[in-house]
Formats: C-alpha cells, sequence, structure tokens
C-alpha cells in the first residue's frame, strides 16, 4: 500500500525541509521531494505545513495514562503504551524500580511476553527493559524504597542480575546502578559481555570513583545531575566526569523541572551531539490530571506539573518526552532538528535500531509523529499507517 504525504515541514537529522511530499510504500519511506505526481495507487494526505518529526524513542520510562511498568500485568501495559503513543512516544524501554527479586521476575515476565507480542495499532512499541535499581545507594534513593536496596556486598548484585538475566535473555537493555557500590567493575563487566548499557544512577559517587568506573566501561549516566553529588570546585563530583569524558552518554530529563535551563544548555555545549539523549522519567501521572499517583509503593502528588513524594522529593515526571522537545526549543532556542535528534536518532543509536527507526529516511519504517506549530501532537502514524489522531493537537 502507498501514502503521499503532501506539503509537510520534514524534520531531518541535519535541517527542516518546508512544503515537502513524503512517499511511502508498504509502510517504509520511499523517497521525499516537491510536487511528486498524482499517484492512483496512493492514498494523498494535505499537511498544509504540519511538522513531521520521527516517532520519539524514551529510553526511561516508568509509567504513563494511569499505568505503571510496575504493575505487572499484561492489560495494564497495553493502556501504558496506547498512552505513550498519544503523546509522540513511539518506542521505548520499560523502567524498572527497586523491588524484590520475586517481583522484578513477575515484571520482566509480563515485559518479555508484551515485546514478544506483534505490536497492536495504537501501541507504542516495546524494545526491552531498563533496569533502574535495586543497586543504589540509599543516600540518593529519589523515589526508590529503601527496603528495597539491598546492602553492597562482594558478589552479591552480580548474582542478582544474574539470576534475572538467565531468566529473561536479551530483555534487559540498560542498567542503572550506583558506581561506589562494590560490584561496580564486574556489573560492567557483566552488563558488556551480555549486551547491556551500563549506566550510572543514584549514586555517592564522587569524581574519582566515576573516573575508576568510566576506564572500567561505564558508558551512561542515568538522569544526568539529579540523584547523585553535585560540582563543587573543590569536590568535582561525578557529573564532571560525565561532562569532560566524550565516551560518556548523558541522560537528561529536559521537562523544565529535574535539570535548570542554564544547567541543560552547558551539557548541550559540552558533550558531543551523539552523547546527549532525552529521556522522561515519565510515571503513570503523564496524560492523566494532577492528583495523587502510586510510584514503586510511594504515594507521589502531581501539582503544577511537578511530582514529588509526601517529603517534597521530585518523583519522576509528569511530562512525555515531547516536553524536552519543546523545553530546548522554545526555552533554550535550539534547533528542531538538534532537539528531535536528541530524542530519536541519538537513543535508536545507543540501542542498535537507528536503521529501522530514530530518523526521517529512505529505506526507514515510516513512524512519524505530526506536530502544530507549537509542537503538540495532532496524529501519529507507525509504518505508514494512521494510529492515533488528536483533536487540535492537543
Amino acid at each position: 500500500m502507498k501514502q503521499l504525504i503532501r506539503q509537510a515541514t520534514i524534520v531531518f537529522p541535519d535541517h527542516v525541509a518546508a512544503n515537502c511530499d513524503m512517499l511511502i510504500a508498504d509502510g517504509v519511506i520511499s523517497a521525499f521531494g516537491a510536487n511528486f505526481p498524482a499517484d492512483n495507487a496512493a492514498n494523498s494526505v494535505n499537511f498544509s505545513g504540519d511538522i513531521v518529526i520521527p516517532g520519539l524513542i524514551d529510553a526511561h520510562v516508568h509509567g504513563a495514562g494511569g499505568c505503571d511498568i510496575m504493575d505487572g500485568t499484561a492489560d495494564h501495559l497495553v493502556s501504558l503504551r496506547q498512552a505513550l503513543l498519544r503523546e509522540g512516544t513511539t518506542a521505548f524501554l520499560g523502567t524498572t524500580l527497586s523491588s524484590p527479586v520475586a517481583q522484578l521476575l513477575v515484571v520482566l515476565k509480563s515485559l518479555a511476553a508484551g515485546r514478544k507480542a506483534a505490536s497492536q495499532s495504537g501501541q507504542a512499541e516495546l524494545l526491552g527493559v531498563h533496569l533502574e535499581g535495586p543497586f543504589l545507594t540509599a543516600e540518593y534513593k529519589g523515589a526508590h524504597v529503601d527496603q528495597f536496596i539491598p546492602p553492597s556486598t562482594e558478589g552479591g548484585d552480580v548474582a542478582v542480575l544474574t539470576q534475572l538475566v538467565k531468566a529473561y535473555p536479551d530483555l534487559i537493555r540498560i542498567l542503572t546502578f550506583a558506581v561506589d557500590r562494590l560490584d561496580t567493575t564486574e556489573l560492567i563487566a557483566f552488563c558488556h559481555s551480555h549486551g547491556i548499557i551500563p549506566s550510572a544512577g543514584h549514586t555517592a559517587a564522587d569524581y574519582l570513583a566515576m573516573t575508576h568506573a568510566a576506564e572500567a566501561g561505564l558508558r551512561r549516566i542515568t538522569h544526568a545531575f539529579n540523584a547523585m553529588p553535585g560540582i563543587h570546585h573543590r569536590k568535582p563530583g561525578p557529573m564532571t566526569e560525565g561532562l569532560l569524558n566524550a565516551d560518556i552518554e548523558l541522560e537528561l530529563i529536559a521537562d523544565g523541572v529535574h535539570v535548570h535551563p542554564a544547567i541543560l544548555e552547558m551539557a548541550f555545549r559540552l558533550k558531543p551531539q551523539d552523547k546527549v539523549t532525552l529521556v522522561s522519567d515519565g510515571t503513570r501521572s503523564v496524560g492523566m490530571p494532577e492528583g495523587e499517583y502510586e510510584l514503586g509503593g510511594l504515594m507521589t502528588t502531581v501539582k503544577n506539573g511537578i511530582a514529588r513524594l509526601a517529603d517534597g522529593t521530585i518523583a519522576g515526571s509528569a511530562y512525555p518526552l515531547l516536553q524536552g522537545i519543546r523545553t530546548m526549543v522554545q526555552t533554550l532556542n535550539r534547533s528542531l532538528p538538534e532537539a528531535v535528534r536528541f530524542a530519536s536518532l541519538n537513543p535508536a543509536r545507543s540501542l542498535g535500531i537507528a536503521h529501522r527507526l530514530g530518523s526521517l529516511e529512505p529505506g526507514k519504517e515510516a513512524t512519524f509523529v505530526r506536530l502544530s506549530s507549537k509542537l503538540t501532537v495532532k496524529q501519529v502514524w507507525v509504518k505508514g499507517e494512521l494510529a492515533v489522531e488528536r483533536s487540535a493537537g492537543k
């Protein structure tokens, strides 16, 4: 089946093309151009100048639409995937929270089944799992529950991770752990040998500990600047290594809540362009009214767009990944191609799926989001088919 998208504003990785046509055949982009001739075999849709970006890829999201990855049920996973797609996120890693091993195994079983099942129309693609915890530091636990963070013992963390990976091979794609734990070097080696990206987070590590972790093969920092010591002129902290080491990729939550715009700008200027990935850290409150929501056994209150625990701790985000693009463009005046790249092509490259997703190019899947001039979702297309339509881009 052929589709012809006419007069769209197409966002490519390095430029924007106005009044551009996009030809789609059998769910794959076949060509771009201007004023393609009418094709009786193609269904033609005029986008009237609306913005078209590749489907967004969220490598760190806990929930949406009132559902959470840790719910561990097929129905909730379907609802979560539908809610993410409505927000323009077309692929994601289901992200866990620190929990007992038995509960993690239940959740991984649900996610393994969900990934194996063919994606239904109207659902974001589940790419795998981002295991956040339980190998964290209680001092920087954030919204993780103290009692579910095991003590740091030699060999203990690797033993648990081995159990999880043995039960569900090739499911875990990213592991977030505290690099001040005793098993740090062994965890990094295990990750590399099993195709898992080792990522530092919820850690009390200082600059030297982060440097040693990087030398051992650490390649990522989870929600950079959050849940870790800050930068001080006499105590550089872990993020100094994260900013200066060109091999380390940063996850950034650019929702306007987690990281000040000036700090975001500093990171964008210091890091190589392919070493920044926007994530949402979204929770079940994404796409929902403000109010109270459960997160990993704790109650959060969402007010004025901010999710907090009772003690005031920020607890994940109430915004979808698209909010990070809005922040970059509307607050920091960064270019739209750059902002989109950080939320699509960069995560696609990190996860090894850039051959089919992450940018709008001939030969890649025709999975894209139609946006209004205010960067709100109007439509979501998956493999050349309209999957979501939202009135007035709301």
